[in-house]
C-alpha cells in the first residue's frame, strides 16, 4: 500500500500523498494533525479502498513533504496547509470530498470549508475541538518546547509524545514511528492555540460529525462551545469512542471505521 505514495510538486512545497481506489466515484480525504503524516490512515486505505477513492497526504513539513521555505511558524499556518490541500485537489481533479480530519488536520478542514464550501460532501473530525482560547503565555512556551527540543534532541522528543499519544503500547510504538518523520512542520502549533470555528459548525448545509473519543482529555475539555454548537445545527452530530484517544483511528480502527462508513453511507449521493 505505502508503495503507492507518490510526491506533488506545488507551488511553495513538495507534497508527499497517496491515492487509493482511483476506480471509484466517490472520494474521502484524511488529514493528521501535528507531527504525523499520511501514514497514520494505511488502515483506512486498505478498508475504504474497495468502495471510495481514499486520499491521504503530508501536511508541509511532516512525513516526506518539504519543509517550507519560511523557517518559522509563518510557513506552517492553517491557511497555507488548506491552500497546499486545494493545488492538489486541483490536480487531481477531484471535486468532490468527505474530509476526515484529526487534530490540526480537523482545523485546516474548517479553511477549506470557509474558502471552498462547494467542495465538500461531509465534514468528519476527531480529536478537534472547533474552538480553544490558550493565553499568548502558553502558546510561546509551547513553540518554544517544540523548537529547542526539534534542534537539541528529536529522537528523544518522539519517544516522549508517542508515549502520551496512547493507552496502548502498540499505538505508542506506531505513533513514534510517525513522529519520528516529523520536521518542522510541528511549528504549526503555534497557529493553533487561539481560535473560534464555533460559527461555521452552526451554519454548515452539510452533514457534520465529532467523533469524542474517550481518552482525549485535553480536546474533551475544551469541547463545551463546540457541543452547543453542534446542538444549533440538524445538520451537525456527534458520535463518541470509547476506549480510544486522540489517535482515535489507531487505538480503534475497527470501530472508527465502521463510524466513519455508516456515516457516509447515510449521505444521499448529489
Amino acid at each position: 500500500m505505502l508503495e503507492k505514495i507518490q510526491k506533488f510538486v506545488g507551488s511553495e512545497v513538495e507534497l508527499e500523498y497517496l491515492l487509493t481506489g482511483e476506480e471509484n466515484i466517490e472520494t474521502i480525504i484524511f488529514i493528521h494533525g501535528a507531527g504525523s503524516n499520511l501514514r497514520q490512515f494505511k488502515t483506512q486505505h486498505e478498508y475504504f479502498s474497495e468502495e471510495f477513492r481514499v486520499l491521504s497526504i503530508s501536511l508541509r513539513g511532516h512525513g516526506n513533504s518539504s519543509n517550507s521555505k519560511e523557517n518559522t511558524s509563518e510557513g506552517y499556518t492553517l491557511e497555507k496547509n488548506r491552500d497546499d490541500i486545494l493545488e492538489l485537489l486541483e490536480y487531481l481533479e477531484i471535486e468532490k470530498i468527505h474530509y476526515v480530519g484529526n487534530s490540526a488536520g480537523g482545523l485546516i478542514g474548517y479553511e477549506l470549508i470557509s474558502k471552498k464550501p462547494q467542495l465538500f460532501s461531509s465534514f468528519i473530525t476527531f480529536g478537534t475541538t472547533a474552538e480553544l482560547k490558550l493565553s499568548n503565555f502558553t502558546i510561546n512556551l509551547i513553540s518554544n518546547i517544540d523548537r529547542f527540543m526539534l534542534k537539541v534532541n528529536p529522537e528523544g522528543y518522539s519517544k516522549f509524545m508517542s508515549k502520551h499519544s496512547s493507552k496502548y503500547s502498540n499505538v505508542q510504538k506506531e505513533t513514534y514511528n510517525l513522529l519520528a518523520l516529523m520536521k518542522k512542520g510541528i511549528l504549526i502549533r503555534k497557529n493553533i492555540g487561539n481560535y473560534s470555528y464555533t460559527n461555521i459548525i452552526e451554519k454548515i448545509n452539510i452533514p457534520f460529525l465529532l467523533i469524542e473519543s474517550e481518552f482525549d482529555n485535553d480536546i474533551n475539555n475544551n469541547l463545551k462551545t463546540t457541543i452547543k454548537a453542534i446542538d444549533n445545527n440538524d445538520n451537525a452530530s456527534i458520535t463518541k469512542l470509547g476506549q480510544a484517544g486522540h489517535f482515535a483511528n489507531l487505538d480503534k480502527p475497527k470501530e472508527f471505521n465502521k463510524i466513519i462508513e455508516n456515516f457516509i453511507k447515510s449521505i444521499p449521493i448529489m
